[in-house]
């Protein structure tokens, strides 16, 4: 079934300390004149005239949340991403808005394209005509087409495309519920219709509204990241509390999180830190095995570094470590074994590390190839 995705946002991309919230409105085709019809009868029995706008309705909560409870009858679901500007590095790319603005759009992108393949997105006009006309382009090479998939990128006005009406107005009740400017209850009235709330970059102070997260996930995310603080409130070294504030703060470039190892070791010389013939041996030595004997709960895995979110986080770091260390445990098991047997049993040459030989133990009684 094609999909019809209309997207808004509420706040800026100007990197300030507020937040900055993108929604998107997602519709199966045959649905769109139903809720279209219906939204014109949210706009008459609430009375706001042509077009539903977050802004006019400001802080009268009784009225936001009764519109709220209207608009979730509709049939869309809605994706909400939740930008933390006072999260972002204030020296990197974000600096310039329209780097903020695609940057943004297209994690927003990473969660609606998830198992979408026929789909027109509709998004509100942004910026000048020389931008609208970037943007496509930069969503689309990140995001390569197959020959099953198609995939469209529009630009339309909230009177022209109603719906787009809708993503303006969950956006800001989203957005005035994270600064707080009200209380939660006109957004718990539209949880029915969220499909995802993704806040980022996460830390262990934000509301837990992420409705697709296992509660397993969340108690997860808050141990780590209240490990993680409570190390770097107290590091004294500047490189070790540096990578560790980037690693909490800053997210990397593939949608499960992970940093790359050159990207810690870029931040840390362009921020003057380390020299510059410092390489990842060094990083894995003298900054991520300090920070793990100081507490902090650091993941691994080929894609680099992460405070870890969910149990796919500690897996994928289980699974990382054990596809290094099993093949090298078994060589030793193997050596060990021709050696003690060769000796007629007079030399065990696992007595040199006695914690090793230890941990070895069952694989030496055979319960683990």
């Amino acid at each position: 079934m094609r999909k019809r995705i209309h997207i808004d946002e509420s706040g800026d991309p100007v990197l300030n300390d507020d937040c900055y919230v993108i929604c998107a409105v997602i519709n199966d085709e045959n649905d769109l004149d139903h809720d279209s019809a219906l939204l014109r009868e949210i706009r008459n029995k609430h009375g706001v005239g042509k077009e539903l706008k977050s802004s006019k309705v400001g802080s009268n909560l009784k009225r936001r949340k009764d519109i709220c409870e209207s608009l979730g009858q509709l049939r869309a679901r809605f994706v909400v991403m939740i930008i933390m500007k006072s999260r972002l590095h204030k020296n990197g790319g974000f600096r310039f808005k329209s780097s903020t603005y695609k940057h943004c759009q297209r994690r927003l992108f990473e969660k609606i394209y998830k198992g979408i393949s026929q789909v027109i997105v509709v998004v509100d006009t942004h910026g000048s005509q020389d931008f609208m006309d970037s943007f496509a382009p930069y969503i689309n090479k990140h995001f390569q087409q197959d020959l099953f998939s198609s995939r469209e990128i529009k630009y339309s006005t909230p009177i022209e495309s109603e719906l787009l009406q809708v993503a303006d107005f969950v956006g800001g009740t989203v957005r005035r519920f994270m600064e707080k400017q009200e209380d939660s209850s006109a957004f718990d009235t539209l949880k029915p219709a969220l499909g995802m709330v993704h806040v980022w970059p996460r830390a262990k102070e934000d509301p837990h509204i992420d409705v697709d997260t296992s509660i397993e996930d969340q108690l997860v995310f808050r141990h780590c990241t209240h490990a993680a603080e409570e190390v770097l409130a107290r590091e004294k070294d500047r490189v070790l509390a540096e990578t560790l504030q980037y690693l909490l703060y800053s997210v990397g470039d593939e949608d499960d999180g992970f940093i790359y190892g050159d990207a810690l070791l870029e931040h840390l010389k362009n921020e003057g830190l380390i020299e510059l013939n410092k390489d990842k041996g060094w990083l894995r030595s003298n900054v991520i095995a300090k920070l793990r004997n100081n507490g902090a709960l650091i993941s691994a895995s080929r894609d680099g570094y992460k405070i870890p979110s969910s149990v796919s986080d500690l897996e994928k770091f289980v699974g990382f470590v054990a596809q290094k260390t099993m093949p090298y445990l078994k060589k030793v098991n193997d050596m060990r074994e021709s050696i003690y047997v060769g000796l007629a049993g007079k030399y065990d040459m696992l007595d040199c590390e006695v914690g090793l030989k230890d941990l070895m133990a069952p694989m030496r009684a055979g319960k683990i190839d």
